[in-house]
């Protein structure tokens, strides 16, 4: 019988380097394993492009609206993740809906309604997510740098992203949804990589 595969999300702030850790082990795993990668929002999409342009101040709406936005995207491919991991394949996001449990809870969505949703609709739980953590600092100076002059409405706003920080530590602290482990992202991309190389070792098997 064919091994049981793994749903990894690599979570954090803007700027944490979620794409890079991502892409380093997609190729990490992708030696011994079929692999899927996602990241979310996906832009390219109707339902991607829709957020994208919310996030760029193009439409308003409410928190509830922006969780179901959000919410919607991650379960158009929840047969696909399930597929995948059930076939013994990886499955690799970057921000999921974890993301959205910090975010849009911040934001005055209900916590408890948004993994009551999450219930109802069968939303596929990751078997770990990796919480890269960095500050809300570290976050402003990364993306302007990469940015500059377009970040968007999260990317340019401190105190949220000092906010977020804290949402994100205290869902990590509590394994809200799924478990979770915390990194310091503060460090090169070599040592974050290495570190969650180990994590997954150690959690996981791989």
């Amino acid at each position: 019988m064919e091994t049981k595969g793994k749903f990894i999300v690599i979570e954090g702030v803007d700027g944490s380097g979620k794409g890079t850790q991502t892409k380093l082990l997609s190729d990490f795993l992708s030696q011994k394993y079929e692999v899927l990668n996602k990241h979310y929002p996906e832009y390219g999409t109707p339902i991607g492009d829709l957020i994208d342009q919310w996030l760029h101040k193009k439409h308003e709406f409410s928190p509830d609206v922006q969780a179901l936005l959000y919410f919607s995207d991650f379960m158009k491919d929840r047969e696909l993740v399930e597929k995948y991991r059930e076939n013994g394949k990886m499955v690799i996001t970057d921000r999921y809906f974890t993301t959205t449990i910090v975010y849009q809870a911040f934001k005055g969505s209900s916590l408890e309604k948004l993994l009551k949703l999450a219930n109802l609709f069968n939303l596929p739980k990751p078997d770990i997510c990796i919480y890269l953590r960095i500050s809300g600092e570290t976050s402003l100076e990364r993306k302007s740098k990469e940015k500059p002059g377009n970040l968007d409405r999260h990317e340019e706003d401190r105190n949220f992203q000092d906010a977020v920080v804290q949402g994100f530590d205290k869902v990590a602290a509590e394994n809200v949804f799924c478990e979770w482990v915390t990194i310091d992202a503060e460090r090169s991309k070599e040592e974050v990589f290495e570190e969650i190389k180990k994590v997954l070792n150690e959690k996981l098997g791989i």
